[in-house]
C-alpha cells in the first residue's frame, strides 16, 4: 500500500468537510420547509379593488465577478420584464404582476377583481392573480 492511499481515510479527513455539509443540507431544508409553512394551504379571497399605479420593469442585464481558485470569474444574470401594477386592499398597498395585455389596458382608477392571501409566518399580503 502506497502513503498517499495509506494516510487518507474517512476517518482521518478534515472534520470539516463533513460538518459544512451537514449545515449546509440542514439550511436548505429549514429554508424550504420555512417557505411551504409560511405559503402552502393558504386561503384565498377575492377583493374588487382600484388600481393605484402601474410599473414596467424592462428586461437587464447583470454582471458579478467571484474569485475561483484564485482567478477572477464574471458571471452574467439576465432578468425578464415584468409589468406590475399597485393596489390597496383593506388599507394596505400591496402589487400584482400581470400580462402586458391587462397592463396596457389599465390605467390609475381603473377597479380590477384581484385574488390575495396573507401568509403565516411575514403576515404579508400576497397577490395571486389580478383580472379586469
Amino acid at each position: 500500500m502506497s502513503e498517499a492511499a495509506r494516510r487518507m481515510t474517512p476517518f482521518s479527513a478534515n472534520p470539516f468537510v463533513y460538518v459544512f455539509s451537514v449545515v449546509a443540507i440542514v439550511a436548505v431544508v429549514a429554508y424550504f420547509a420555512y417557505g411551504a409553512i409560511d405559503r402552502l394551504g393558504l386561503g384565498v379571497r377575492t377583493a374588487n379593488v382600484v388600481v393605484t399605479g402601474k410599473q414596467h420593469n424592462p428586461p437587464g442585464r447583470s454582471y458579478y465577478t467571484n474569485v475561483v481558485a484564485g482567478r477572477l470569474w464574471t458571471q452574467s444574470q439576465e432578468t425578464s420584464e415584468t409589468y406590475v401594477v399597485t393596489f390597496r386592499v383593506d388599507g394596505e398597498d400591496t402589487a400584482g404582476l400581470v400580462s402586458k395585455e391587462l397592463f396596457d389596458s389599465l390605467s390609475s382608477g381603473d377597479r380590477v377583481n384581484v385574488k390575495v392571501r396573507r401568509t403565516r409566518i411575514t403576515r404579508r399580503l400576497e397577490a395571486v392573480e389580478v383580472t379586469r
